[in-house]
């Protein structure tokens, strides 16, 4: 795969999963370890976008959980940041716009992201 779609890919992964953990960690950890909120969302992060970057890397040594894991993360993410920033760029005065991108797209774009890894497994199988 080309590097800047590689590139692309991984970071997008890097936002969705750093929103997707950050607001886990804002539900599951208790009021005293707050401070540890964007330690793991920044940790979890890192390493969904660094596995987007080595699977994207030799994917013909990779099985289906590999692909279907990969497409979710890399379509989620990038669904995530579309749909989260788009809104606010191209219409700004729109205050519900960032919620598309958390409801819509990402969600979307995961389950989309997950079906296009098994479609890209069954044809390389």
């Amino acid at each position: 795969m080309a590097h800047s779609a590689r590139l692309a890919l991984s970071v997008a992964a890097f936002f969705g999963a750093w929103l997707l953990m950050f607001f886990l960690s804002l539900m599951v950890l208790p009021e005293s370890l707050h401070w540890l909120q964007p330690i793991v969302a920044l940790g979890f992060a890192i390493w969904g976008a660094r596995r987007v970057w080595r699977q994207l890397e030799d994917v013909a040594a990779t099985g289906l959980p590999v692909f279907v894991g990969t497409g979710a993360l890399a379509l989620g993410g990038l669904g995530f940041v579309l749909g989260f920033f788009g809104p606010m760029i191209f219409a700004p005065e729109a205050n519900q716009g960032p919620m598309l991108g958390i409801f819509i797209t990402g969600p979307g774009g995961a389950v989309l992201g997950a079906v296009a890894g098994w479609i890209a497994w069954l044809k390389r199988r």
